[in-house]
């Protein structure tokens, strides 16, 4: 049975009793439920297959790690909330220190979130950059800003390792000085950073940006069928109001409705994993 930190047990209580607070004071649940079954049947239905397919991204960057996928469901269910409902995406900080703490490395905690985060937002993107292409609507100034940074990351990570050579190179030739072993030594930091980055995607990159790309697929196909249902003749619009408001938080019915249910299976999901957990020590 793995023993934490007195520290690590309070953080989490804090962080959970933060969320349970946020939930209770920003989410009216009368209204995320006054709407027909069949529709909160839909959304239940894809929230369910979204979060299979995110946690099963989120594992895949972890593989080979010290950690169970038991384990793995049992901290997904905990973080989630956080990241869901913690503004400016400070939830996130709460994933890197679960799982850093679970997988025995903070670093590798650290880049884990960060690149499940980086393919989540590219497929993202992917998917309004086509809802706009379709329906003719213009580029927000955000997606596009975020577009071109998240470029220059790619260019970045690509070009880091001729980058690198030329640059030691040219540090090694001139004068030792202490700025000179100071610069060498940032860039041995940098290689370590991108050494680790390499190990966490190779292989499994294109892996999980498909994995984040089906999962927005299940989440716009059930926005989708619930506006068919509701005879909504162009649901173009809605759909790119759905898809800016996961990346700027301003949440209309059909994501508050999406993300109660996701809190509601990641309460459920949690429940039974420890119980699983329990009985596990027990034998």
């Amino acid at each position: 049975m793995r023993n934490y930190s007195f520290q690590y047990k309070i953080i989490n209580l804090l962080v959970l009793g933060l969320c349970f607070i946020i939930f209770f004071k920003n989410y009216n649940v009368q209204e995320i439920l006054d709407d027909t079954a069949l529709d909160l049947f839909i959304i239940l239905a894809s929230v369910a297959w979204v979060h299979i397919l995110k946690a099963a991204r989120l594992y895949f960057a972890i593989y080979g790690s010290k950690i169970s996928l038991h384990r793995h469901l049992k901290t997904y269910s905990k973080v989630t909330p956080a990241s869901i409902l913690l503004p400016f995406k400070l939830g996130e900080f709460f994933r890197m220190y679960c799982y850093g703490t679970e997988t025995g490395s903070a670093p590798k905690g650290i880049l884990t979130i960060l690149l499940d985060r980086f393919m989540d937002t590219l497929a993202l993107l992917t998917m309004l950059t086509a809802v706009c292409l379709v329906s003719g609507s213009a580029f927000d100034p955000f997606v596009f800003a975020l577009i071109v940074f998240l470029a220059g990351l790619l260019g970045a990570y690509f070009l880091f390792p001729g980058l690198s050579a030329y640059w030691k190179k040219f540090l090694l030739r001139i004068r030792a000085t202490p700025k000179r072993l100071q610069a060498l030594s940032f860039l041995e930091k940098l290689k370590v950073i991108y050494r680790e980055i390499t190990a966490i995607s190779k292989g499994r990159g294109i892996i999980l940006y498909f994995l984040s790309l089906f999962a927005w697929g299940v989440e716009i196909g059930a926005v989708l069928l619930i506006s068919f249902l509701k005879g909504e003749a162009d649901p173009s619009d809605k759909i790119s109001i759905y898809l800016r408001a996961a990346l700027s938080g301003a949440a209309p019915i059909e994501l508050r409705q999406f993300i109660f249910f996701s809190l509601l299976l990641m309460i459920i999901t949690y429940i039974a994993e420890s119980i699983h957990e329990y009985n596990h020590n027990l034998r």
